[in-house]
């Protein structure tokens, strides 16, 4: 992997990537990481892409889990089963 020095980074700049990695609970170094990667090719319509397909995987699990299921649980029956989970 390469190296990247930026100087006479502008204190607003620094400042405003401080805290969106803040925001985002990433190192600095990793939300430029991400920022550069998104603005250095990866075009909107990808991204788009790729967030359809993790929920059409995402709806395709739900379905595999209901299909499994014989009818939903009630909420007296979900504490229970966590209570039985428990030492």
């Amino acid at each position: 992997m390469a190296t990247l020095t930026i100087r006479n980074l502008p204190a607003d700049v620094h400042a405003r990537l401080r805290e969106q990695a803040r925001r985002n609970r990433r190192s600095l170094n990793q939300e430029v990481i991400a920022e550069l990667t998104r603005v250095s090719g990866h075009s909107e319509g990808d991204r788009v892409a790729a967030a359809r397909e993790r929920i059409r995987h995402a709806i395709r699990e739900t379905e595999k889990i209901r299909t499994g299921m014989k009818r939903f649980m009630t909420a007296k029956e979900i504490d229970e089963a966590i209570e039985e989970g428990r030492p």
